[in-house]
């Protein structure tokens, strides 16, 4: 197993555990009382806790590891070089002077994919991690996300009712078996993820050809 493989799996392993012990708790808890809702409150704000920082923790494990290979940015697929831009092509838009857009186009955007590849700034959840922001961020990258389309309504719900959660609303769960299907969804979409990650890396699929 390679390096990666292991601290996706170890970290993977640590948040379905800490979810499932909680979970244990609520399910031990007398049905409908508020010792259970309290545990099924606290279940929903750790499982997006968890959702959301699996998906930054992957995203960050696998720019960190690009940039330990040594790479050279035009070697790299259009979506990984371009993304390793976003702090140039940032402090480009605060001057957009004929004379700057001059330079960079014809004299710093080709010693920009001769340099190293390194990434700068990071993929950001926002607090809010809703469905088309995962998308948008792990596509940045040049990484699917299926499964985020397919379970996009289950995703939304968890973000806006941990929302509610967070700012002390009263929603409810009412019981284990309506929180069920949003675990399952978090954890789909986890776990692809994790394998896109890995998938990327084996393949080299972050390169623009990558070797057969």
């Amino acid at each position: 197993m390679s390096e990666p493989a292991k601290i996706l799996e170890n970290d993977l392993h640590w948040r379905e555990e800490e979810i499932a012990s909680l979970k244990l708790l609520a399910s031990r808890a007398d049905r409908g009382s508020a010792q259970q809702r309290a545990l099924l409150r606290a279940l929903w704000a750790m499982l997006y806790a968890h959702y959301e920082g699996f998906c930054k923790f992957a995203w960050d494990l696998y720019l960190e590891t690009l940039g330990q290979l040594g790479l050279i940015r035009n070697s790299c697929c259009v979506p990984i070089a371009k993304f390793s831009l976003t702090k140039r092509f940032r402090e480009l838009r605060g001057n957009l002077s004929t004379d700057s857009m001059w330079t960079a186009c014809t004299n710093e955007f080709s010693e920009w994919m001769n340099e190293q590849l390194t990434f700068e700034v990071p993929l950001e959840t926002n607090s809010n991690l809703w469905p088309n922001l995962l998308v948008e961020n792990s596509s940045s990258i040049g990484l699917p996300a299926s499964k985020v389309d397919e379970h996009e309504f289950k995703l939304k719900a968890l973000v806006s009712r941990r929302n509610d959660i967070a700012h002390g609303k009263k929603m409810v769960i009412a019981t284990l078996e309506e929180y069920q299907p949003y675990e399952e969804a978090a954890l789909l979409v986890m776990h692809e993820l994790a394998i896109a990650v890995l998938e990327k890396l084996e393949t080299e699929g972050y390169l623009k050809h990558p070797h057969p």
